[in-house]
């Protein structure tokens, strides 16, 4: 293979592993509704495990088998020694799209933080901002840099990600008014995908985008 070619064909490979995630995500929540109905709903903590579960095997494994045939490492994607940038640029628009959401619970004399530690909670606060951002900005945005401009690759993977939300939305009956409000909805979450994209790309570090994505999660 030449060079040349490597670029395309990692992009290529990337598309065809997040084709195949899919299929698998979607397989999974088959096997949740056949759970649900075989055996009565889980409580909330088999459904924690049980979801986290599953995306360690259906989104970081394959995420992990692409990651190591990049050449990176962790230390790279992470970029953990470049602090004063991923808190500047993951904390700043992390701040900046909190803000969208507390100004108003404020203004209406809403707590502005959540008041109870819950099993969503802390899938919402830790599992969502360290496996999406790894699968989606980690990997997927790294490998569509291979071929693509900055701003091509981080439209495709906001894609990637809207679409990892799409087989839950479907399955729990939401799919149709996630995709018809205006505010809230899927247009949000490719906007938010975009923005997460963009504190990974400019602090240069993974922990730009999993700080943004958790303040945002955090203040939602």
């Amino acid at each position: 293979m030449s060079s040349s070619s490597l670029p395309t064909q990692r992009a290529y490979r990337a598309f065809v592993v997040f084709g195949l995630l899919m299929l698998a995500w979607t397989g999974a929540w088959l096997l949740k509704l056949h759970i649900d109905h075989a055996y009565g709903k889980l409580e909330s903590a088999q459904t924690f495990l049980f979801w986290t579960s599953a995306k360690l095997l259906v989104w970081l494994v394959p995420a992990w088998w692409l990651f190591r045939r990049s050449g990176r490492n962790l230390k790279q994607m992470l970029g953990l020694q470049r602090i004063r940038s991923w808190l500047a640029w993951g904390g700043g628009i992390g701040l900046l799209i909190a803000s969208t959401a507390l100004v108003p619970k404020w203004l209406s004399g809403k707590p502005l933080l959540p008041q109870h530690l819950s099993y969503a909670l802390l899938n919402a606060l830790l599992i969502a901002p360290l496996f999406e951002e790894f699968l989606c900005r980690g990997v997927l945005l790294e490998e569509m840099q291979q071929r693509y401009t900055f701003w091509i690759a981080n439209i495709l993977t906001a894609i990637f990600f809207l679409i990892l939300h799409i087989p839950g939305w479907y399955f729990m009956g939401r799919l149709y008014k996630m995709f018809s409000i205006p505010l809230g909805g899927a247009f949000s979450i490719f906007l938010l995908g975009l923005c997460f994209g963009y504190a990974t790309h400019r602090s240069r570090s993974l922990m730009g985008g999993i700080l943004a994505h958790f303040l945002n999660n955090l203040a939602v």
